[in-house]
């Protein structure tokens, strides 16, 4: 029996993970639904409404169980994030996507462009530990076609789409940020503070790292705005790296990511190709 939820040691990010086996996974499912039992009427509405319009989706154990990987097996803490998320689901999606499976051809159905855009990419490897990784490169952004929930929404998708790894789902994922091409308009603050709103509440993903490789010369400036955005606690999980492709990758080393695992943009022997990521995806259905 593992009813009680023994972490292991610090890792390189300073965080501890539980160490999992069938009946913590059992139990811990029970307690989140004590928990959310517990909740109010009245803060619990979008996920009453999601319950009632897609039950095969709220009552999928596998689904429930990103949420208390998310807390650390805190099912109290499981609870809020998911009441919230189908808050923000249903804010961001819609009555009429909200409840539909998050594939292309489901509730992200409209949003092409924003997702061909390729701001937000999943790189096709994991870090030494089985981190999934995401590449976000602003220069990839133009407002004027497609507007910011879209974008959002195309963000969320990525992120899901990372959580198909279940090593993400207990270790957490590490964002790569490569700003360097970037001009100074294409930095979109709000669309910065939205996504962070679904990180630090809502989304059932934990954050190992930011990695900001190779800022411009104007970062000083937006750096103290989105600082505000992260909050103290994901504020820990930012480290930031100048100087040559050569001298970014070695610091990116430490952190178990090895060139076999970073996008060519920084020098890495990954090439992404994210249109043809998205058309595999289309083609199963996902």
């Amino acid at each position: 029996m593992c009813a009680v939820v023994d972490m292991t040691e610090d890792d390189i990010y300073g965080q501890r993970h539980p160490v999992e086996c069938s009946e913590l996974i059992a139990a811990k499912l029970k307690d989140l639904e004590i928990e959310l039992d517990k909740l109010p009427i009245s803060d619990k509405q979008g996920w009453g409404q999601a319950k009632a319009k897609c039950p095969d989706i709220v009552n999928d154990d596998a689904f429930k169980l990103m949420f208390l990987r998310a807390e650390v097996y805190n099912a109290d803490l499981a609870a809020l994030r998911l009441v919230k998320y189908w808050d923000k689901r249903i804010e961001l999606f819609g009555l009429n996507k909200a409840f539909r499976p998050l594939k292309l051809d489901g509730a992200l159905q409209g949003d092409e462009t924003a997702l061909g855009m390729g701001f937000t990419r999943l790189v096709p490897a994991q870090d030494e530990h089985g981190r999934s990784i995401l590449l976000a490169d602003p220069s990839k952004q133009d407002a004027s076609l497609y507007e910011r929930e879209s974008m959002l929404r195309a963000m969320w998708y990525v992120l899901h789409a990372s959580l198909e790894n279940e090593d993400a789902q207990k270790r957490g994922i590490v964002m790569i940020i490569v700003p360097k091409n970037a001009r100074f308009k294409q930095f979109d603050r709000h669309l910065s503070k939205m996504l962070m709103e679904s990180i630090k509440g809502c989304l059932p993903v934990r954050v190992s790292a930011f990695h900001i490789c190779q800022p411009p010369t104007f970062f000083s400036m937006i750096w103290p705005i989105m600082n505000l955005f992260l909050g103290e606690h994901l504020r820990k999980r930012v480290k930031v790296y100048s100087g040559s492709d050569k001298k970014v990758l070695e610091k990116l080393q430490v952190y178990g990511l090895s060139n076999d695992s970073i996008p060519s943009e920084l020098g890495g022997n990954i090439v992404l190709d994210h249109k043809n990521w998205l058309y595999e995806r289309r083609a199963s259905r996902m």
